[in-house]
């Protein structure tokens, strides 16, 4: 056992703690972009979309979390090959598919920015099918890293090398569409509509500091990951101890799916707006609930 009994708790009550938030915070989120109808236009689809995504990251990631302690408590787990199979793929999906909309939410911004026009003019279904890319694509990516990581003849941890590639590949799109659009806001041209453009640029600033969020918590495990398979600065350490710097990484990784709801209160007003009049609401009806007589 890794993790003494003190450590196993305490991990445990962190992870469960976590995933409630994210969770909690998120389904809070959907909810409110889908009773406000002025957070149901077509540049926030992805940002649902995006929340949705952080959702199952708060529960179906979970699985694989407790998995790991599992292993680190010395506490009975699946051990079949089916269930190998599932908690790999879910530790893959869930922060996936997240990555991938934030690659799409930046390539949409970017074309948003150099054609505004046009952006204009993008219908619904062109977003549904774009959404509908972004699941496909986290599912076939990790289908393939499953098959990659318990193929009998594959090189020793291939599979990490295969997922980092897709992660840095996924950092150089995220990284060259917002350093264009920056390129656009501050050294192109002023748009004539002023107030379009305005709106425009103040979603974008908001989606980069959610991207740089996310990515700044994000980063830490792909550079221990990296560290660990390229060098031998990690392996030379005793196991306990890589596997106790190992667990809080991910926890921070599953943690970045917190903090975009938090962003959005911050920077988007019609979400403020909303979230405070459904809060209203309900401590309406508790106190109406309240002062009804008891028969």
């Amino acid at each position: 056992m890794l993790f003494s009994s003190t450590e196993c708790r305490a991990w445990f009550s962190v992870v469960m703690a976590e995933s409630v938030a994210v969770r909690m915070v998120n389904l809070v989120t959907i909810v409110v972009f889908m009773k406000n109808r002025n957070l149901r236009r077509r540049s926030l689809y992805l940002v649902l979309n995006l929340a949705v995504a952080d959702m199952l990251v708060g529960g179906l990631s979970t699985i694989h979390l407790f998995t790991l302690l599992g292993l680190f408590c010395d506490r009975p787990i699946d051990r079949s090959l089916w269930g190998k199979y599932t908690i790999t793929f879910l530790f893959y999906f869930c922060p996936l598919s997240s990555i991938i909309n934030i690659v799409v939410i930046s390539l949409e911004r970017l074309h948003a920015t150099f054609l505004p026009f046009r952006h204009r003019f993008i219908k619904k279904w062109e977003y549904g099918v774009t959404i509908a890319v972004v699941w496909f694509i986290a599912a076939a990516v990790s289908a393939t890293l499953v098959v990659i990581a318990y193929w009998k003849e594959e090189p020793k941890k291939a599979h990490h090398y295969v997922w980092q590639l897709f992660n840095l590949s996924c950092l150089f799109i995220i990284g060259v569409s917002y350093a264009g659009i920056v390129k656009k806001i501050y050294f192109g041209r002023r748009p004539q509509h002023h107030g379009a453009a305005s709106r425009e640029r103040k979603l974008t600033l908001t989606l980069f500091i959610m991207t740089l969020v996310s990515l700044l918590m994000y980063l830490p495990l792909v550079i221990g990951s990296f560290l660990r398979l390229s060098t031998n600065t990690l392996n030379s350490l005793p196991k306990s101890t890589t596997k106790r710097m190992k667990f809080p990484l991910i926890l921070l990784y599953y943690g970045n799916s917190l903090v975009n709801p938090l962003l959005y209160a911050i920077r988007i007003p019609e979400f403020k707006k909303a979230l405070f009049s459904i809060f209203r609401r309900q401590q309406r009806q508790v106190e109406v609930f309240g002062l009804r007589p008891m028969y």
